[in-house]
């Protein structure tokens, strides 16, 4: 060490030691003060023979040789001073003190997340007074907005695959959906069926207005984009879109269930947990629903 640093450090040294020699000095004039209060208060104390109107109904403190405040005991039962009331002997001087608000821990209840399987089919129309909130999306196509961030995800994870799925149909009103019925009606009879063949074909395909999960807001139909053949789109939304809480709603051999053909397009959101039941099992959602039941 160069001998100016030496002596800068020697210096800093005494510094220190000349503060800590005055701090114990100091700390020690307070407790000597301290001790002489005390004193006083117990000679006054001693002097008057019971409470001062002043301490009468508070509390008496006084400097401890910490120099934090402490309450001392109450006075003694001795014959109160003019314009004084005694205490009662079963209550302290002081006021109790407030008592203190301690948080009780809560629990959130529960989400509830029944909506996820709500079974609408021609069994089963939609609740009465059913409302959804809807999530508009970039096509002016609508989903119930608690489905929107799966469905964005799923979407994405799609295209980095090289998938590019299309919504060709989401959220249907009751008109919509009593006007595609009468479409594919028109078009049957059309096609030289009679008006109740028809109807009865078309029944096949579109569900009756308050029997359709698109009135839901949680079914889609997916086809590919840019007119593309949907058949790679429908391949991995099968293999996939369980991850993101959708399911094959309509899948093959389940006709005589469901009521409704078989759809490769048709995709219903029920949560992830509960899709991944049903995809591995093979089960549609009625019969998933009728075990629950059981």
């Amino acid at each position: 060490m160069e001998p100016n640093a030496e002596i800068r450090e020697l210096a800093r040294r005494r510094r220190r030691r000349r503060a800590r020699r005055q701090l114990i000095a100091a700390l020690a004039a307070l407790l000597v003060l301290a001790a002489a209060v005390v004193l006083l208060i117990h000679f006054l104390n001693g002097r008057s023979g019971g409470t001062t109107p002043e301490s009468s109904g508070s509390a008496s403190t006084a400097a401890s040789p910490t120099g934090s405040a402490e309450q001392t005991e109450g006075p003694p039962e001795t014959e109160a001073p003019p314009d004084t009331e005694a205490p009662p002997e079963t209550e302290a001087t002081t006021e109790p003190s407030a008592p203190t608000e301690t948080e009780v821990p809560t629990t959130e209840p529960p989400e509830d997340e029944s909506w996820k399987l709500v079974l609408v089919n021609a069994d089963h129309p939609l609740p009465e007074g059913f409302t959804v909130q809807l999530k508009e999306l970039r096509n002016g196509h609508q989903v119930d907005e608690r489905i929107y961030p799966e469905l964005q995800q799923m979407f994405d994870d799609a295209r980095a695959a090289g998938i590019y799925p299309f919504i060709n149909e989401s959220f249907r009103t009751a008109e919509r959906q009593q006007q595609i019925m009468d479409q594919y009606i028109a078009g049957y009879e059309a096609g030289g069926m009679s008006h109740e063949e028809a109807v009865a074909a078309a029944q096949k395909l579109v569900a009756l207005p308050g029997t359709s999960e698109h009135q839901l807001g949680l079914a889609l139909d997916i086809i590919a984009e840019f007119d593309a053949d949907s058949t790679a789109t429908w391949a991995w939304l099968k293999e996939n879109s369980w991850k993101y809480g959708f399911i094959l709603r309509y899948p093959e051999g389940k006709e005589e269930i469901t009521g409704i053909s078989y759809e490769a397009w048709h995709f219903r959101y029920v949560g992830v947990p509960t899709a991944q039941e049903i995809t591995e099992s093979g089960l549609c959602l009625e019969e998933y629903l009728e075990g629950q039941d059981e």
